[in-house]
């Protein structure tokens, strides 16, 4: 898979295949192809991507021809296995984690002792540890409280903005997460309860840049 001499110069000579000063994000100018493309014809269809675009989004295949062997008999000795693809789940419960083919969960044996407190020094993989084993809404509904309290204590204690960085990230996660479990209305009842708190400054005195930084 050495990358140093797979390329060729004008001269068809060994060179670097992608040395960095030729490397790209192939997202932003995707997205800028499509907004030309759109602006000169409206009601067209959205040209493919370009090949040189994601020419480097995957190793070439000569490459991975030559280093089969090599792949394959490092897959054999780690014992690697695919795991399944999510399985899409109902509505409240949402997600179905993937189980490996291997046997061995080691989530599943690690999350054997039921947790219902969520620890304020760990607060972020508890909740979602929490919210992994929940098997109603009203569960769901206590964890989300109780990182609401830890969010508020975390702003409350806050010398200055050193805590503020802690409480976004909690507040991201509680998004993605209660998002994810289709349960948007726990997380819009909090957000409402701690804007209102903070801009009648309960949270331990005048915190407006905190809102500043959660919008």
């Amino acid at each position: 898979m050495d990358l140093s001499t797979f390329g060729r110069d004008d001269e068809g000579q060994p060179t670097e295949y992608m040395p960095l000063e030729d490397t790209y994000s192939p997202t932003l100018h995707r997205v800028n192809q499509v907004i030309r493309w759109r602006a000169v014809h409206p009601n067209d269809e959205i040209p493919p991507v370009p090949g040189i675009l994601i020419k480097y989004s995957n190793p070439p295949d000569e490459l991975i021809q030559k280093a089969q062997r090599s792949l394959d008999a490092m897959l054999a000795a780690g014992g690697v296995k695919k795991v399944p693809p999510k399985a899409l789940h109902s509505r409240k419960r949402g997600r179905d984690m993937p189980k490996p083919l291997s046997g061995l969960d080691v989530t599943e044996l690690l999350g054997r002792e039921r947790r219902t407190r969520i620890s304020p020094d760990n607060a972020i993989p508890e909740f979602k540890q929490l919210l992994a084993a929940a098997e109603d809404v009203t569960t769901i509904k206590d964890a989300t409280q109780q990182m609401a309290a830890i969010v508020q204590s975390l702003i409350r204690h806050s010398v200055g903005d050193s805590g503020y960085g802690r409480a976004v990230e909690a507040i991201r996660v509680m998004r993605e997460e209660l998002v994810d479990l289709e349960e948007p209305e726990c997380f819009n009842a909090f957000l409402r309860e701690l804007k209102r708190m903070l801009l009648a400054e309960e949270l331990g005195g005048e915190r407006r840049e905190m809102w500043w930084l959660i919008r």
